[in-house]
């Protein structure tokens, strides 16, 4: 099971051609991952350890236009975690079907943030990650 959130498609959100712009997706994406964070605790946990998961890469598959007034859902899941960075994956998909609209990878790395440098995964932090791995 992954953490997911559920997003509407509104006027707001579509550009001159009448469809989500990829700006939009990135940000329904991030948003989507704003919630993994906080459903786990994560962020104020890394920011007690004075560290900051970093999105230091994301690679996006755009499946489907999406337009005004569909509901979408964004699932959310980490998925492998390294030495040195760990990958979240995510899927939007049109909300109650299996038509999928886009899907990404994210890297993301542990900073220092006293010296804003990335780290090895060790220790509580890694066990944090393995916990919304092992959850999702």
């Amino acid at each position: 099971m992954s953490d997911y959130i559920r997003i509407k498609i509104r006027g707001y959100h579509l550009d001159q051609n009448g469809h989500l712009n990829n700006c939009g997706y990135i940000q329904f994406l991030e948003e989507a991952r704003w919630s993994l964070f906080e459903n786990y605790n994560a962020l104020e946990f890394f920011s007690e350890l004075d560290l900051a998961l970093t999105l230091v890469n994301t690679n996006i598959n755009y499946r489907r236009p999406c337009f005004l007034n569909e509901l979408l859902e964004i699932n959310t899941k980490v998925m492998r975690i390294g030495t040195a960075s760990c990958k979240i994956e995510q899927s939007i998909y049109l909300e109650g079907t299996s038509t999928l609209i886009a899907d990404a990878t994210n890297t993301f790395v542990l900073m220092d943030k006293t010296g804003n440098k990335a780290m090895p995964i060790t220790g509580q932090a890694r066990e944090r990650l393995e916990k919304m791995a092992n959850s999702a």
